[in-house]
């Protein structure tokens, strides 16, 4: 009886250390069961939520980071995996494909290092969350990379993000050099009334070598000259009257090519800033439309970018139209002057040549004779 008593107590005490042990163990097990489970839940969770973006690419702790920024008021999921080439001064020798940074609330993905060294270099990345473009600041999220990386923003990168309405603004800038250089050659006095020509041609009609005076009118250019091919063409049979008469209409035609240029500059310093200010107003309705489906800090910064970028139409087509407007009246000025000397020149080469008919007789006579002639024919 004793020994079956004995027994049933140490069956008992197995059972109960059993059972503490099993109740001990248990918890311990399932813990250890599901962290797993949630921890691959979390991490499937998480890359559904970067479009791109695999474990991998990710380092420890930083998971976090990025689930912030995608939670954060400034986050926006769409992940539309649009390109950007980045140029930068900084060191980024450390920069590995993969790596995820920060820039105005988006999140963009490193994707090719064409060039990379402790001077700077050209790198590529996706933009895998938020809408903004990229700006000047990056901040790391994850990776090898450095923590913080200033870009390097050129005129080509400006004109590009600018829109097509930077085309023809520079299509305008283009011809604007091309007739002010144009305008540099043509608007002198050299050009138009070469003192060598002046003094040569005024001695010939003071020496009353008129086919000397013609030869010389013949064989240069510009505007003087083309007033004195008109003034000795068929000067033997028209009067003083008729020869002035002859030269103003003339010279009021070719007046009005030589102010074609002119014109010209003057249409660039209007349309310029017109063209600007569409290119401004179309991109500005086109960043509102961006945003329409954001808020908060989000919004502003996003806004406040592409206000930023469009704005720079309006500056571009600025920067074309002030030097075309100076240049107009640069050489608005010259041609004035030039066309009063010219008027002076030839007044004084008209009076040498009435001199000239007076003193020789012919000119006058023959014109009177001719016209008698013509009276009693018709009589």
């Amino acid at each position: 009886m004793k020994v079956r008593f004995i027994t049933t107590a140490v069956i008992w005490a197995a059972t109960l250390a059993a059972a503490a042990t099993l109740q001990a163990q248990t918890p311990a097990a399932g813990k250890a069961a599901a962290t797993p489970a949630l921890k691959d839940a979390k991490e499937v969770a998480l890359d559904d939520s970067l479009p791109g973006v695999t474990k991998n690419d990710l380092a420890d702790g930083a998971k976090e980071n990025v689930e912030a920024l995608l939670k954060g008021e400034g986050g926006e999921k769409t992940g539309d995996g649009k390109l950007f080439t980045i140029k930068t001064d900084d060191n980024i020798k450390t920069l590995s494909v993969g790596d995820l940074y920060k820039n105005e609330e988006t999140a963009f993905k490193v994707t090719a290092i064409p060039r990379q060294s402790d001077k700077g270099g050209l790198f590529t990345v996706t933009r895998i969350a938020g809408q903004s473009d990229p700006q000047r600041r990056w901040t790391k999220v994850a990776g090898n990379g450095p923590q913080q990386i200033i870009t390097r923003t050129t005129l080509l990168d400006l004109y590009i993000q600018g829109g097509p309405f930077l085309h023809p603004i520079a299509l305008l800038f283009v011809i604007m050099v091309i007739l002010s250089i144009n305008g540099c050659l043509v608007y002198r006095r050299k050009t138009q009334c070469a003192p060598e020509f002046v003094s040569a041609s005024e001695a010939a009609l003071r020496q009353g070598d008129l086919k000397k005076f013609e030869d010389l009118a013949r064989t240069n250019r510009g505007l003087l000259p083309f007033i004195c091919r008109h003034m000795i063409l068929d000067h033997e049979t028209s009067s003083i009257a008729d020869i002035r008469s002859r030269v103003e209409v003339a010279t009021m035609v070719h007046i009005n090519r030589l102010r074609i240029p002119i014109r010209a500059m003057n249409l660039i310093a209007v349309a310029a800033p017109l063209l600007g200010l569409l290119g401004t107003i179309v991109g500005m309705v086109l960043v509102f439309e961006g945003v329409a489906g954001t808020s908060g800090a989000a919004k502003a910064s996003i806004l406040a970018a592409g206000i930023r970028v469009k704005l720079f139409s309006t500056a571009s087509a600025l920067m074309v139209a002030i030097p075309a407007l100076f240049i107009y009246f640069i050489f608005n000025q010259k041609l004035g002057v030039i066309i009063h000397e010219c008027e002076l020149i030839h007044e004084r080469f008209l009076t040498l040549l009435a001199q000239r008919r007076r003193a020789t007789g012919t000119a006058e006579n023959k014109h009177g004779a001719v016209s008698q002639r013509r009276d009693a024919d018709e009589e």
